[in-house]
């Protein structure tokens, strides 16, 4: 007689018990893990364009304007809705006559919202032709929908269009922004 190698149904059900109560287990670290991720993937895109829209600016010689857009052909909506990016000859901050549109980039909806908080309050990015912005150092802050201090990110440009990540520089877990100060999604 030969021997059949197998698991009987009882020890199949023995192992997918203990098998769901390790899992269960783990969700928790694995929803804070995609929230993280959510945050950096989304100000990372940011990022990439805020560095186009510096590029054209100076491979076109004229201002580029970035701002919020839900349709991708106009500003408006939210900033996580997606952006556009476009010559801006006359810096009127819409597109008409000889501007065009560059790119519109949709960011990841659904885990959290974004503030751009610049100086003179403009809720758009204009650079120069030198690649630097119009007097406009600012912050685009991302903050998960559950609040959490821990997931919120930053992306911080200077007036010359530098741009940085904040960081948890006293080790507390909570990013700081450009002055020192924990992020706060509130």
């Amino acid at each position: 007689m030969k021997s059949m190698a197998g698991l009987s149904l009882l020890e199949l059900f023995i192992s997918l018990g203990i098998l769901s109560i390790l899992l269960s287990i783990s969700l928790p670290d694995l929803s804070e893990f995609t929230g993280s991720i959510s945050g950096d993937v989304t100000l990372r895109k940011l990022a990439s364009a805020v560095q186009l829209s510096k590029s054209t600016a100076i491979a076109t010689d004229t201002t580029v304007t970035l701002c919020r857009s839900i349709s991708g052909l106009t500003c408006g909506g939210r900033w996580q809705d997606g952006v556009i990016i476009f010559t801006d000859r006359n810096q009127d901050q819409l597109i008409n006559e000889s501007d065009r549109l560059v790119r519109h980039i949709t960011l990841p909806n659904g885990n959290g919202h974004i503030k751009f908080r610049a100086f003179q309050n403009k809720q758009t990015l204009q650079l120069t032709s030198l690649g630097t912005t119009v007097y406009q150092n600012g912050n685009f802050t991302y903050c998960p929908f559950s609040g959490n201090h821990l997931f919120a990110r930053q992306l911080i440009i200077s007036r010359t269009a530098r741009m940085r990540f904040a960081q948890d520089k006293d080790g507390d877990g909570v990013r700081e922004d450009s002055r020192g100060r924990p992020l706060n999604c509130d």
